[in-house]
């Protein structure tokens, strides 16, 4: 499952603040930003259904996290 994201994410030091808690909910799975796309791309890839927990890890720590869509 591939999950792509629109973030309010800025900076590479958010990015690091937020790392333990992604990996944390991530575990195997892959991710990254895109800190040079306007919408501040966040993907996952997974084999687990992860996407509540992750739109709920970045608005508890003060960060807009929704799906983008096509």
């Amino acid at each position: 499952m591939i999950l792509i994201f629109r973030t309010s994410v800025q900076t590479k030091f958010e990015e690091q603040r937020l790392k333990p808690y992604i990996e944390n909910i991530v575990r195997d799975g892959k991710w990254n930003f895109d800190l040079e796309d306007s919408d501040k791309i966040f993907r996952v890839e997974t084999e687990k259904n992860i996407f509540y927990s992750l739109i709920s890890l970045f608005h508890e720590k003060g960060f807009l996290c929704e799906e983008l869509e096509d």
